[in-house]
């Protein structure tokens, strides 16, 4: 099924086509943006002007016939702060529909600041933090502790209304320009203490000139790869952008080669607007989410395609609960029935809490791809993928240890050729995963059931109980050798000679139980 999701903003209108797979999970598969400035002019007016509703409706227009050329089942169009604020807003709406038939959902700021918050945090899953997503009108704030949101708010500190109140008519800022806007910021943001903000809460940003701050920095850095989910950029990078972008004009910046045509007249008031929330609210960094109101609209839909329609706060906060709650815990090793080994492991100090994150989400990614011997493109495959709950480094380590558990040659050319991002003793750390992901592909393709008992002596004991007549002891037997001298401990197993089937669903086919 494909759903479209057409987003009308301030300073762009956007379109993305999903394909919406049976599990429910989703991947953009067409998308478009168009600078409108459909907000412009209410830098000075309280109303839209007739020359930018004309040119959206154009871009709609043109948007609906992208959408029954990709045979869309179904077209979700949102309105958000330009519309909202505008005194012939509702007129704008009624032009739409007349025009193109599409029926604008205009949502309020609240509700803005809850779907950016699920588009984002259900691709981080970070449970407590500050979520911001920096429009051209508008910006949302949502604190969350444990993914239950404590406060959320939308502040008219958008880029674009920011860039029209405060810059030249070049584009270009002073040294009073920006220290007035600073001040219009500072002044409009809420208090670190008003908010109840917690020392474990995390800031995680989403919006176009977030992430174009962050492409630019990972140009200018050298970092080898184009992937800007999870990036992080520290406050000392941020208040470095700053200060280097602000003195430009829109045509300096845009000379810089990475800052779009609907990104080069905001990027100054937008960096602005992040540099101030650090500092108001005393973050050190950055996490960038690629995801925001967009992505949190589609999967609010697809869990109740009600809920957009319904105008309730409290129930669209009941949904993000359910929502976040299944995304957190989908890479949880308990799915594969390996807890209570990793468990111990980490116990007897042979694996850290990382670690076992790391090899959850292998064995999650191996589940879910075709088998290759591609290695090359399958290490480039497992990169691109956005996984919630890693850092950078770790998602190359992820990516190495698949790697190094098929061809370890080749897992050593890329680990050499990618260790400026690493640190020595990940390599350790992609040799473990490895070798264990060996073992349960094992114990997986076998449907067998293991039992690991670790010893006060610090052996490690296998059980294997096979559930095939056939089963690959030699295969088992080198694993297990590849173990003991990875782990540096020593290593028995014992295959019981009898066949013992499993009853019942087959979906945890690994079965650990501690004896320790």
């Amino acid at each position: 099924m494909k759903i479209s999701i057409i987003d009308i903003g301030s300073n762009t209108i956007k379109l993305v086509i999903y394909e919406v797979r049976k599990d429910n999970s989703f991947i953009g598969v067409h998308q478009e943006s168009t600078k409108v400035k459909l907000g412009e002019s209410l830098a000075y007016s309280d109303s839209l002007n007739e020359q930018s509703i004309l040119k959206s409706i154009d871009v709609l227009l043109q948007y609906r016939d992208i959408t029954r050329l990709e045979s869309a089942n179904k077209v979700l169009c949102v309105g958000t702060s330009a519309v909202r604020e505008s005194k012939n807003g509702v007129y704008f709406i009624d032009q739409v529909l007349k025009r193109t038939g599409f029926k604008v959902r205009v949502l309020n700021g609240e509700e803005e600041a809850y779907y950016s918050y699920l588009g984002a945090s259900m691709t981080t899953c970070i449970p407590n933090g500050l979520y911001f997503d920096l429009g051209g009108g508008s910006l949302e704030l949502v604190y969350s502790e444990d993914f239950n949101i404590k406060k959320a708010q939308a502040l008219p500190l958008g880029a674009l209304r920011l860039s029209r109140t405060f810059a030249n008519e070049d584009g270009s800022f002073s040294k009073k320009d920006c220290d007035n806007m600073d001040q219009r910021i500072l002044e409009t943001l809420p208090t670190k203490k008003s908010y109840g903000i917690g020392i474990d809460a995390l800031l995680v940003g989403a919006g176009g000139t977030l992430r174009a701050l962050g492409r630019y920095d990972q140009k200018r850095s050298g970092f080898p790869f184009e992937k800007i989910h999870n990036y992080r950029l520290s406050s000392s990078t941020i208040e470095s952008l700053r200060k280097e972008l602000s003195s430009l004009k829109p045509d300096e910046i845009a000379s810089r080669g990475t800052f779009d045509s609907t990104r080069v007249e905001t990027v100054v008031a937008g960096i602005h607007v992040i540099d101030g929330i650090m500092k108001k609210f005393d973050f050190e960094e950055i996490v960038i989410s690629r995801y925001g109101i967009r992505e949190g609209i589609l999967a609010s839909f697809i869990q109740n395609p009600n809920t957009l329609e319904n105008h309730n706060i409290e129930s669209l906060g009941k949904q993000i609960v359910r929502i976040l709650s299944y995304h957190s815990h989908k890479h949880d090793i308990s799915n594969f029935g390996l807890d209570d080994m990793t468990r111990d492991m980490i116990y007897h100090r042979l694996l850290k809490d990382r670690e076992v994150e790391i090899l959850s989400c292998a064995l999650y990614t191996l589940g879910k791809l075709p088998e290759s011997n591609k290695y090359y493109s399958l290490f480039y495959q497992v990169l691109d993928e956005d996984y919630p709950r890693l850092t950078y480094r770790e998602q190359i380590i992820l990516a190495l240890s698949i790697i190094y558990s098929k061809k370890i040659r080749i897992g050593e050319e890329l680990f050499y050729k990618y260790n400026n991002l690493l640190k020595p003793q990940n390599l350790k750390s992609i040799q473990k995963i490895a070798v264990l992901l060996n073992l349960a592909r094992i114990i997986i393709k076998t449907r067998s059931q293991i039992r690991i008992r670790l010893t006060d002596n610090q052996s490690m004991n296998f059980t294997i109980i096979p559930t095939q007549k056939s089963f690959p002891t030699i295969l088992l037997k080198q694993v297990i050798e590849k173990t003991s001298k990875i782990f540096d401990i020593p290593v028995q197993y014992h295959i019981p000679n009898r066949i013992n089937r499993l009853k019942g669903s087959t979906r945890n086919i690994i079965s650990i139980k501690s004896q320790t």
